[in-house]
């Protein structure tokens, strides 16, 4: 009988084992350093920084003097407590032409809305600050996507920007 029981419980362990394994995190093994640098080797984006929460080296992570310079403004600024992961490339290497790609892994997804609104203001401050300038190319301004996926947020500025969110949803599943 004891054996009965025991089996019993440990049939039921496998089975609750198994059940609660088999849920995977969306894009828990997704490597954000590889995807961003996979499409700017893709696309050959090369003139610009890529900014990662996996490096310790000043100048290859966002700070809170770049995150304040690239996604906030004189008020405020994104809360970067809430991202646990992140890479973003961008290139200003050519003060006519704006080049952005970003992928945010949330901590906390319900910042994701938050988040997207830095992201949009970044680009409409670029807008129009570009609108007054004939010599400056808005195409990739006026062509950004910005959007989430369950705990992820990502966003393109680009002249390519339909495939590489695009390849970025690949990545992501």
């Amino acid at each position: 009988m004891k054996k009965i029981i025991v089996f019993t419980f440990a049939l039921i362990f496998c089975l609750f084992a198994v059940a609660c394994g088999g849920e995977k995190e969306e894009g828990s093994s997704v490597s954000l350093d590889d995807t961003v640098k996979g499409i700017t080797e893709k696309y050959s984006l090369t003139e610009g920084l890529t900014f990662t929460s996996s490096s310790e080296v000043l100048g290859e992570y966002l700070d809170s003097d770049l995150i304040l310079s690239y996604y906030g403004d004189a008020f405020e600024m994104p809360d970067f407590t809430k991202i646990s992961d992140y890479c973003v490339y961008i290139d200003e290497s050519d003060a006519n032409v704006i080049i952005d790609v970003g992928v945010f892994k949330l901590s906390d997804a319900s910042y994701a809305d938050t988040l997207i609104n830095f992201i949009k203001a970044r680009i409409a401050d670029k807008r129009e600050d570009y609108d007054e300038y004939a010599t400056i190319d808005i195409e990739t301004l006026d062509a950004a996507i910005v959007k989430k996926s369950g705990s992820y947020v990502y966003y393109s500025v680009s002249y390519d920007v339909e495939d590489i969110i695009k390849d970025i949803e690949a990545a992501l599943k």
